[in-house]
């Protein structure tokens, strides 16, 4: 349902008067308990919050910070925005999308990352939504990039990666959506919906999501802990960012109501889990992709969710691990999804898989083939009845639950099987 006003606005009115926001998602997204998981591991109380679901054209936690971000850009009367991420982003997917709701043009800045079918998903999806894409080579580029759109291209309206400060720089107005995510929490803790979580784990990508609901669990008196699991660099992700996105949200929303508590966030005040991240972004690891099917065929079959091995893969991966551990069989767990569960399937159909579209530095990545319908040169007709066409896992033989026999003689198997390597993180 698509509220009138975010509950920060009606705990601190004067934030209304002075902060941009416009409705785009569905809140609140739903609290369930993860029972099959939960019976599997011994453990009565795990749960998920269902920001996958945060409206119908697209889910995931994008949704909670453009309510911000986009009243700002429209309230600046921006007509193109630009923003940054690897060539797999789903905040590119959720930024192109949102941008066309409102008439925007949108540029990406793309850094490599290790390629998937979700990569190749990404990079067709973004042109067939209409983003201009732009290729950079490594971090450091990329932050100029950022700079210069900053500088001299003043028609931009310049999102930084994930939509959350960088260093300090950039606005807080994204983080805001997840201060509120945890009023709507506790709203829901007093509902009776979900006891009171003794920890929260979410996926770290850009320190929006963490550290708003850090600053948000403190603010509503939550005993509630954060635990940000690591899933992009060390650089972006470590306890000082991310303690100072959180006190930067809170001197915002000081700024414009001074009844805002004048509260401080430090070390203490959440767990950073780093020992899931791998070696690079975006690399798949044999926890997370564990964690992925396991939740897959417990939860999301009934559900209806998915999540994936970059991001939420590897957070889920860390509350299992941690709901194993004996002194945590009494604690509540809440894992919050912050992956995109609405299909796109029908649009990555129209693009009829022809990269050849996307800019020339893009073609590169179409090298490598994940997809068994190009190995055994499938026909149309019998793709299109294929439940593994097009379908985001890049394991056919999952999809179509092929038997040992089967796989052995699948041309595709055998050549995809070790495809890509899961690391040991």
């Amino acid at each position: 349902m698509v509220r009138e006003i975010p509950i920060i606005f009606e705990r601190f009115p004067n934030l209304k008067d002075n902060i941009p926001w416009i409705a785009i998602g569905n809140y609140p997204t739903p609290v369930q308990k993860l029972e099959n998981l939960g019976k599997e591991l011994g453990h009565n109380n795990l749960w998920i919050k269902r920001d996958d679901i945060s409206t119908d054209f697209y889910g995931g936690n994008k949704i909670r910070k453009y309510e911000f971000l986009y009243a700002d850009i429209l309230k600046k009367r921006k007509k193109n925005v630009a923003t940054i991420g690897g060539i797999g982003t789903n905040h590119g997917i959720a930024a192109v999308l949102v941008g066309n709701k409102f008439g925007l043009k949108t540029r990406l800045y793309l850094i490599p990352q290790p390629l998937t079918w979700h990569v190749q998903r990404s990079l067709l999806l973004f042109h067939h939504f209409g983003a201009e894409i732009k290729l950079v080579n490594g971090y450091v580029r990329l932050i100029f990039k950022a700079l210069g759109v900053r500088l001299f291209k003043r028609k931009f309206y310049l999102m930084l990666i994930g939509g959350a400060p960088l260093f300090g720089l950039g606005t807080s107005l994204g983080t805001l959506g997840f201060v509120d995510a945890a009023f709507e929490l506790k709203k829901q803790i007093n509902a009776g919906e979900i006891p009171e979580p003794d920890y929260i784990f979410d996926a770290a990508g850009s320190t929006g999501t963490a550290a708003g609901l850090i600053a948000g669990c403190k603010l509503v008196g939550l005993k509630t802990k954060v635990i940000p699991v690591q899933v992009s660099p060390p650089i972006l992700i470590n306890p000082k960012n991310i303690a100072r996105n959180a006190n930067l949200v809170l001197k915002l929303m000081r700024k414009y109501d001074k009844s805002v508590p004048n509260i401080t966030i430090d070390r203490q005040d959440f767990d950073i889990q780093t020992e899931y991240f791998g070696s690079d972004y975006g690399v798949k690891t044999k926890r997370g992709q564990a964690a992925v099917d396991k939740i897959y065929e417990l939860e999301g079959k009934q559900k209806d969710f998915k999540i994936e091995t970059t991001y939420t893969g590897k957070t889920l991966a860390a509350m299992i691990d941690f709901a194993k551990q004996p002194e945590n069989k009494e604690k509540v767990l809440l894992f919050w999804n912050t992956y995109n569960s609405v299909s796109l399937d029908d649009h990555l159909k129209k693009t009829n898989f022809d990269y050849t579209q996307l800019p020339k530095e893009f073609h590169k990545f179409y090298e490598t083939s994940f997809q068994c319908w190009r190995i055994k040169n499938c026909l149309e007709q019998k793709r299109k009845k294929c439940p593994a066409y097009l379908c985001d896992e890049y394991r056919c033989w999952k999809v179509k639950v092929c038997s040992e026999q089967e796989r052995k003689n699948c041309i595709a198997y055998n050549q995809l099987k070790d495809i890509i390597k899961l690391e040991d993180a």
